[in-house]
């Protein structure tokens, strides 16, 4: 951490050299989660929390790294044409905007609160990974479409009266979602692409593009947060400065690259290793 001596801000060898190992678990992680549409700041979030004294500034450092590297991976996939405009504008805008609010609220409140709630997102992110890995699938759909005996063509008009009904309740669910994470994520410091991503799945997004535009999102989320964190002071510059280039390049490569781990090994290890992080953060400033 800064150190202020002589008139300036000095770092020691040891906390060098843990922002060193912290920066290289961060590329590693952001190189395996950007194939995949994530970053995987879950896991260095809890390591700045207790190496940086403070949940409020943990976050929202971790916040700052995540956002510049899920920039990085999302330019990657908007030139492979993998990026929704409108899911920006449906989920991403709202996201935005809470993330920017609630990251003005999170220092003024108990250290202990925000670690509590730091720690029951990570239980909750690694819950959803482990059961989106463990459900059995779904049936798959017949081979052969039944066909009606005398196909009707429907009228222009009735197909855009039901689309625009259909759209209306999906229009309200993406704000909602966009709005609602968006909050979340201006306090805890996570991006939280690993539950945004399943719900987009959820309402018909084709996975490419929903892996694609769920990093584009959780962007321009992190930058909003992380602007209003560096504005309040909340955001250490050491850490950032370090770790950040390490996740870049990771986030960068990773999202060109086809993976050659298995994605499901990779999500338990993530998934089981959040889950008992996240226990112990929620448990440990109420013994």
């Amino acid at each position: 951490m800064l150190r202020f001596a002589d008139g300036r801000y000095r770092m020691p060898l040891p906390d060098l050299l843990v922002l060193g190992l912290v920066g290289l678990l961060s590329f590693g992680l952001s190189y395996l989660g950007a194939s995949v549409g994530l970053v995987f700041g879950q896991l260095r979030l809890p390591v700045l929390v207790y190496w940086l004294g403070s949940p409020a500034v943990g976050a929202a450092t971790s916040m700052a790294i995540s956002a510049v590297a899920a920039l990085v991976g999302a330019g990657r996939h908007a030139r492979a044409g993998r990026v929704d405009l409108r899911l920006m504008a449906t989920i991403g805008i709202p996201s935005a905007i809470c993330a920017w609010l609630s990251s003005r609220i999170a220092p003024r409140l108990d250290p202990g609160l925000v670690k509590l709630f730091i720690g029951l997102t990570l239980v909750i992110t690694g819950l959803v990974m482990l059961w989106s890995i463990m459900r059995p699938p779904r049936p798959s759909e017949p081979s052969e479409p039944v066909e009606p005996s005398e196909p009707v063509e429907p009228s222009p008009s009735a197909s855009t009266s039901a689309a625009m009904v259909d759209s209306q309740p999906k229009l309200v669910a993406e704000v909602t979602m966009g709005a609602s994470l968006g909050a979340i994520a201006g306090v805890v410091g996570l991006l939280l692409g690993t539950l945004r991503l399943p719900a987009m799945m959820k309402l018909g997004v084709h996975p490419a593009k929903a892996i694609g535009t769920n990093m584009a999102i959780g962007s321009i989320t992190g930058l909003f947060a992380g602007t209003a964190a560096v504005w309040d002071g909340t955001v250490d510059l050491w850490a950032f400065g370090v770790i950040t280039p390490a996740t870049m390049i990771g986030a960068y490569w990773g999202a060109s690259t086809t993976g050659k781990l298995d994605k499901a090994t990779l999500r338990r290890l993530i998934a089981w290793s959040l889950v008992g992080v996240g226990t112990w953060m929620a448990a440990e400033p109420w013994w």
